[in-house]
C-alpha cells in the first residue's frame, strides 16, 4: 500500500478558489469519487472562517472536519482511518503538535498514514511531518521544536520572506547533516512512502 504526503507551502483553497495544488491532491487517489477528506485546524484553533473555505472547496467530496475537541473521542481512530486524505491548515505549528502530543492524535494520524490515508497540509500542516521544525516563537524570535518525524529532516515554507529565510538558514549551519527543503509559496513537495518523487510549482 503506498503512502503519500503532499507539503504545501500556499495557493490551496485558503488563497485561491479552484486551486490548482487541491486538484493534484485529489488526483493521487485512484478511486471513484466522491473522496473522503477531513480538514484539520488545530493550528488556527479550530478558526470557524478557515473551516468554512475548506468546505466551499471540497463541496463536491464528502468533506469534513476535526475539531481538537474530537480527538478525544473513543473511536477516532477509526474516523481517520476510513478517510481517504487528512488536510492539516496552517497557523501556528508549535501550538498543534504540542495539541496533538497531549491528545495522542499524533499517533492517530501516524498511524492512519501507515495503512494508507493520505496526509496533506500547508505552512504548519506541511512542516510537522518532518523530524523537526524550526517556526515562530513569537513575533521576534524562531525557535527549534519536534515534528512527527515521517519524513526525515526540516522543512521551511514561505522561503520567499526574508525574515523567514534568514532565520532558517543561520539554524540550518548548527545543524548535523540533514535532508532540508525549502519552499517558496508557489511550490510544493509529493512524498511516496517517504520518498520526494515530485516538485510542483503552480
Amino acid at each position: 500500500m503506498e503512502r503519500h504526503i503532499l507539503a504545501i507551502s500556499s495557493g490551496c483553497f485558503s488563497k485561491e478558489d479552484e486551486a490548482f495544488i487541491d486538484e493534484y491532491l485529489l488526483k493521487i487517489i485512484i478511486k471513484q469519487k466522491p473522496l473522503k477528506i477531513a480538514f484539520v485546524a488545530t493550528a488556527s484553533n479550530d478558526a470557524p472562517d478557515y473551516i468554512n473555505k475548506f468546505y466551499g472547496a471540497f463541496k463536491t467530496e464528502h468533506a469534513s472536519h476535526i475539531t481538537i475537541k474530537d480527538f478525544e473521542n473513543s473511536n477516532i481512530q477509526e474516523t481517520v482511518n476510513s478517510l481517504d486524505v487528512v488536510y492539516v491548515g496552517g497557523g501556528n505549528t508549535q501550538y498543534m503538535l504540542e495539541t496533538w502530543q497531549r491528545t495522542h492524535f499524533d499517533m492517530v494520524l501516524i498511524e492512519a498514514y501507515q495503512n494508507g490515508v493520505i496526509l496533506a497540509g500547508i505552512s504548519a500542516g506541511a512542516m510537522c511531518w518532518f523530524e523537526t521544525c524550526y517556526s515562530e516563537k513569537n513575533d521576534e524570535e524562531y525557535e527549534e521544536f519536534k515534528g512527527l518525524g515521517i519524513l526525515k529532516g526540516s522543512l521551511c515554507p514561505h522561503y520567499n520572506d526574508e525574515k523567514r529565510c534568514k532565520a532558517f538558514d543561520n539554524w540550518v549551519i548548527t545543524q548535523p547533516k540533514s535532508n532540508i527543503y525549502t519552499l517558496e509559496d508557489n511550490e510544493n513537495l509529493h512524498f511516496r512512502d517517504e520518498k520526494l518523487i515530485a516538485k510542483i510549482v503552480v
